[in-house]
């Protein structure tokens, strides 16, 4: 055994890894899947990025009174298989400003986006102060993304004369335009909490549904039902090139849950809503458990780990405000 399948191994439960259909499954974890690690890939220069990567814009999320997570994806062509970028690790910088003219740094870095993870970059800040809103940007080569704006929590003994919060949920591209959104990056709010179905596993035609665009055609790839990896990444690439929907993250940080569409519609655990053997449904669910972690303003406990992910977390805003975010439908 493989030191691959040893690690998938370890992610089902040991009575269902003894039967045939669990063997099965851990094996396609271990052949069809990236690895977990990283590092394995030869570093691309960035400077040779021709093309603007940063089409998928940012995002911050799950603040906390000191630190946030600030999201951001290389995809110069993302309607394509590695959003059209070769296999390479990129570095990526970033940097963290008081002000929207970033004349004032309070923080920078750098991360590294693997294309294990499609050309992710997760950059987790700290050392920040408490109910302060601050701004950010990455640059990959001479590429410069759009600009972001988050807030930390407020301390937890702070006096806070009130706390604004934003719901979203079901957001079904094939059902027309995200105006909602645009409306909502506009608004002043100190977190955004995204409820699930952040996107449909259904096909989108070429027209994009309820959109009818006449100007432009949606690949075809698009045109069927989300199954592998590379249907949910592209999938999200999708979603995330729709303007309304960047202005939003961009604009607010997120706080994110799942519901069901996400992986299928209907799905209960290892149970699928239709009539496919489990292991191959489980793999369906890591493969999109994985896309979400990739997609999402999540830190590193939320990643997952085959066909199983921890979302459940808590995150305290204020003095009297606690929130426990759920990972059940």
């Amino acid at each position: 055994m493989t030191a691959e399948l040893r690690a998938a191994a370890r992610h089902f439960d040991r009575r269902r890894f003894l039967t045939t259909t669990g063997a099965a499954a851990a094996l396609a974890f271990a052949v069809n899947l990236p690895a977990a690690g990283a590092a394995s890939a030869a570093e691309l220069d960035a400077r040779k990025i021709s093309e603007d990567p940063f089409t998928l814009g940012v995002a911050s999320g799950d603040p906390l009174p000191g630190s946030v997570l600030l999201w951001t994806r290389l995809a110069p062509r993302p309607y394509e298989p590695g959003g059209g970028l070769p296999r390479g690790r990129v570095q990526v910088r970033w940097e963290l400003a008081h002000d929207e003219a970033f004349t004032r740094i309070a923080r920078r870095g750098h991360a590294t986006a693997h294309p294990e993870f499609d050309h992710t970059v997760h950059a987790e800040v700290s050392g920040l102060a408490p109910g302060r809103a601050y701004y950010y940007r990455f640059r990959a080569g001479g590429w410069l993304s759009p600009a972001g704006r988050t807030r930390t929590a407020p301390h937890a003994a702070a006096r806070v004369g009130e706390l604004r919060l934003a719901a979203a949920s079901c957001q079904a591209y094939h059902d027309g335009y995200f105006t909602a959104y645009r409306h909502l990056a506009e608004e002043d709010v100190h977190a955004v909490f995204h409820l699930g179905d952040y996107l449909y596993e259904y096909a989108v035609d070429a027209a994009g549904g309820h959109r009818r665009y006449t100007d432009r055609q949606l690949p075809a790839h698009f045109n069927r039902e989300t199954v592998t990896l590379e249907d949910y990444r592209m999938r999200y690439a999708l979603y995330k090139t729709d303007p309304d929907l960047q202005a939003a993250h961009a604009a607010h940080p997120f706080v994110v849950t799942w519901d069901d569409h996400e992986t299928e519609n209907n799905y209960a655990g290892s149970v699928p809503e239709n009539d496919v053997p489990p292991a191959e449904f489980l793999v369906r669910r890591a493969a999109a458990y994985r896309a979400y972690w990739e997609n999402q303003p999540l830190r590193a406990p939320q990643q997952p780990a085959g066909a199983d992910m921890r979302l459940y977390r808590r995150l305290g805003l204020r003095d009297h405000s606690q929130f426990d975010i759920h990972d059940t439908r």
